[in-house]
């Protein structure tokens, strides 16, 4: 086989031989290495923890992190479980994170409870969802890299297996860099018995590698990023395998379980290789950031995250289609499509008074987004190249975006939500317009809104005709 297949068919617990084909698909070594020492998918993964965590601990004092939300395995409390195991072999100190929230998010409050409860541990081990992940990826770091060792309770996002974590800051979703869990245990009992809800949500966050990676690539096409094939040929393959099993993962078939749990895993280590979360993570991620910031300013219960992103990758899909069949370069003035940072700054702060008027959302959205601005004022002769080589452009980004159609039928058969009314709790059609159309706004990273804001589509009329399209392949408002 060559590099290419090698890469797409990796499996993420042969962490060795998935480094040496990386390295294989990397001469110039652009990529950042994997700093993860173990992962064990399967029907009796926890069997390994005593082993796991004998081989990182720096002393017996092992502490158990995690929430007070319940996971359970062959019926049995699953923290209790891992509790009364580490306790035969370990001196075991436990912590309920966010225990006086009604919510726990992942802010600086958070960060600092875990820090103060882990100091001096010889072992970190979290049993949980992707926040009290996040949250002990960042404690861990800022301790010193205290060894981490991960047991994921449910299929629920791709961040389990990545270096970096997902805060909130100022009121506004900030990806910052944090660190590797040293080894992650995914149990295939324990995803059997997660609540349905999290799994699908996880699928929905897969889905976003049918949109993500173009975001990516135009963010490179037009000087604003770099972009690596690697970390792309690594998850691709077997994300499409996973969107053919949509159905048998509402089922809970134990080989689409499976497929889940892989390209989640392959996800986040894509992500980690690059240096970024740009290969999972682009317009569709965006919106559900938008989503959780609303909910925070407003009191509001928080949707899944990865459910969010599945609803959203619908109409960003559409996005994609509308460019894709309509863009003419000849209509295109490049000199109307550099902005100035004075004619912009109103439209951010405006955008996210609506849901903080204070203008805290709107300071911290602007510092990132202005940052963008800048950087986009250097960029128009890729942009020009762009216009002048669409045709060539145009046959690439095609082959990286999946239809909306196909999207929207797989979320109708794995049963996870299709429409963002269909979301628990349902989003308000108004928050969700407000999210599509606001989302560049919020960080500096581009991607197609970007693109699309800056060549005078991207307004009222145009969102709206993109959740039309969702509605007509099953997805929308």
């Amino acid at each position: 086989m060559n590099t290419a297949s090698n890469l797409s068919r990796a499996d993420p617990t042969d962490l060795d031989a998935l480094r040496e084909t990386l390295a294989a698909s990397d001469p110039d070594g652009k990529l950042n290495p994997i700093g993860m020492s173990r992962i064990e998918i399967g029907p009796e993964a926890l069997d390994v923890l005593i082993e796991t965590v004998s081989e990182l601990t720096r002393s017996e004092r092992v502490v158990l992190v995690a929430d007070a939300t319940p996971a359970y395995r062959d019926g049995e409390d699953l923290k209790e479980r891992v509790a009364r195991t580490l306790s035969k072999s370990f001196e075991l100190e436990r912590a309920v994170i966010g225990a006086d929230r009604d919510e726990l998010h992942a802010d600086g409050e958070a960060v600092a409870e875990v820090e103060e409860v882990i100091d001096g541990a010889g072992c970190i081990v979290s049993v949980g969802s992707g926040t009290i992940t996040d949250l002990c990826k960042m404690a861990s770091r800022n301790r010193g890299d205290v060894p981490f060792v991960a047991v994921q309770s449910a299929g629920s996002v791709n961040g389990f297996s990545d270096d970096f974590s997902v805060l909130l800051k100022g009121g506004a979703k900030r990806t910052v860099p944090s660190r590797y869990p040293d080894a992650l245990l995914i149990d295939l009992a324990v995803l059997a018995e997660a609540p349905y809800e999290m799994n699908a949500a996880g699928f929905g966050d897969t889905l976003a590698t049918f949109t993500a990676p173009a975001d990516w690539y135009l963010a490179y096409l037009m000087g604003m990023g770099d972009y690596h094939q690697a970390p792309i040929t690594l998850l691709l393959e077997q994300a499409h395998e996973l969107l053919d099993k949509a159905a048998a993962l509402q089922g809970r078939e134990p080989e689409a379980l499976y497929k889940l749990a892989h390209v989640l895993t392959l996800s986040g280590l894509a992500c980690g290789a690059a240096g970024s979360t740009a290969p999972g993570s682009g317009v569709e991620h965006l919106v559900s950031h938008l989503l959780d910031m609303s909910a925070f300013q407003l009191h509001r219960p928080f949707a899944f995250h990865g459910a969010q992103v599945g609803v959203a990758t619908v109409p960003v899909s559409a996005a994609w289609e509308a460019l894709l069949s309509g863009l003419d370069p000849a209509k295109i003035d490049p000199d109307d499509c550099f902005p100035k940072p004075d004619e912009l700054e109103p439209v951010v702060r405006e955008a996210f008074a609506e849901i903080d008027p204070s203008g805290e959302v709107g300071e911290e959205c602007w510092s990132d987004y202005s940052k963008k601005i800048e950087r986009w004022k250097g960029c128009r002769p890729q942009f020009e190249d762009f216009l002048e080589n669409w045709p060539r452009y145009k046959g690439e980004l095609t082959e990286m975006v999946v239809p909306p159609e196909r999207l929207g039928n797989a979320l109708k058969e794995s049963g996870a939500p299709a429409r963002f009314g269909e979301l628990n709790p349902p989003i308000p059609k108004d928050t969700a317009f407000w999210a599509l159309k606001n989302c560049h706004l919020m960080r500096n990273r581009f991607t197609l809104a970007d693109l699309l804001f800056f060549i005078g589509w991207w307004d009222d009329g145009f969102v709206e005709k993109l959740f039309d399209r969702a509605r007509v392949v099953g997805g929308g408002l």
